[in-house]
């Protein structure tokens, strides 16, 4: 894989994206891992278009940041794409660690999965595939 091609940052996306959407269909109890995945998948999702527009790629988990990135080249990034990006801000970091409060939902994770999907669809629209 060569990290100055877009379709290979595509193509990492769609495993993280695929390992978090199978394995919610399996039903396997693992609501932090599918979260995670989702947002390491949205991530690169948005990295893919930074890579594919020759911008420089920074090292960050923040979607908002990535987003910021691109808007000037992506006219269509408005606010529903920071509304998305805020639904997995504690995806990123926070779930792989122990939390008072517990794992994500079946709710989160129905989330995280529609969440990446945007940013899924929005990239395979730019990127053409």
């Amino acid at each position: 894989m060569n990290p100055d091609n877009p379709h290979d940052w595509f193509l990492k996306a769609e495993c993280d994206f695929g390992l978090a959407f199978h394995t919610h269909k399996q039903e396997l109890a693992y609501p932090d891992l599918i979260c995670h995945h989702c947002q390491q998948a949205a991530e690169k999702f948005l990295k893919a278009l930074i890579i594919y527009h020759k911008l420089p790629l920074k090292k960050t988990y923040n979607l908002k940041d990535l987003l910021d990135s691109l808007k000037m080249v992506e006219p269509s990034i408005d606010t529903r794409f920071y509304v998305e990006a805020f639904k997995m801000r504690k995806y990123a970091v926070d779930v792989r660690y122990p939390d008072p409060f517990g794992d994500p939902s079946e709710a989160d994770v129905e989330e995280a999965l529609t969440t990446a999907a945007f940013f899924r669809t929005f990239a395979a629209g730019v990127l053409g595939v």
